[in-house]
């Protein structure tokens, strides 16, 4: 598959991801800066001191509220990560798709199925920060969604951060949904008080 948007834009090619793609994916920027994030806030009326009267009302609700932030958040999904932990990871997906710019590997995206529900997960998705506006990971995306329709996958799915405020509105544009959340899903550590925010989007059948 190719796409040629305008002038401006690289002629971008793809095709499947392979293990000796490990050292270009290395090299690209896994980082983002927001100065957005999506807050949760819990409405819980289930906990033992709720009034009596709240408990014939909403028993649990949350919303996620887009908050500004300052200063902005900076992350790099790739900080600590090896050569070898990448080429680790493409040993053990199941498929995928690499996005070429100029020769160049712009992006990739890294996926694997899950066969008891029937869905495709996507491990990850990298687009190198000079290509971030040329429709690349759009593109990578469609792809996806065509493996997984051939997999019979009614859905694809994956899970991001509330603090990367990019890559959700990227998926909610792409025509993902937020479909749950989890507060305490990350180990102790630097990641511990983000919250998980999976995502996912129904998939039209190939049937005719």
């Amino acid at each position: 598959m190719a796409v040629v948007m305008d002038e401006e834009t690289p002629h971008i090619e793809v095709r499947a991801v392979q293990v000796d793609d490990a050292p270009d994916l290395y090299k690209l920027e896994h980082d983002f800066e927001t100065d957005r994030v999506y807050t949760l806030h819990v409405r819980d009326h289930l906990l033992p001191q709720a009034a009596p009267e709240e408990l014939s009302r909403l028993a649990f609700a949350f919303d996620l509220l887009e908050t500004q932030v300052d200063p902005p958040i900076y992350k790099d999904f790739f900080a600590g990560r090896t050569l070898e932990d990448v080429a680790q990871q493409l040993q053990e997906i199941e498929g995928g798709y690499v996005a070429i710019a100029e020769g160049h590997i712009a992006g990739a995206i890294l996926l694997s199925t899950d066969p008891q529900h029937a869905v495709m997960h996507i491990q990850d998705v990298i687009v190198g920060r000079q290509y971030r506006r040329y429709g690349v990971g759009s593109l990578l995306l469609r792809c996806a969604a065509d493996w997984a329709r051939k997999r019979d996958c009614w859905a694809m799915v994956l899970e991001t951060q509330n603090i990367d405020y990019p890559a959700i509105q990227f998926y909610l544009h792409n025509g993902l949904e937020i479909w749950g959340v989890q507060q305490h899903f990350y180990p102790p550590g630097s990641s511990e008080h983000e919250i998980a925010i999976l995502m996912g989007k129904r998939l039209a059948s190939n049937a005719t």
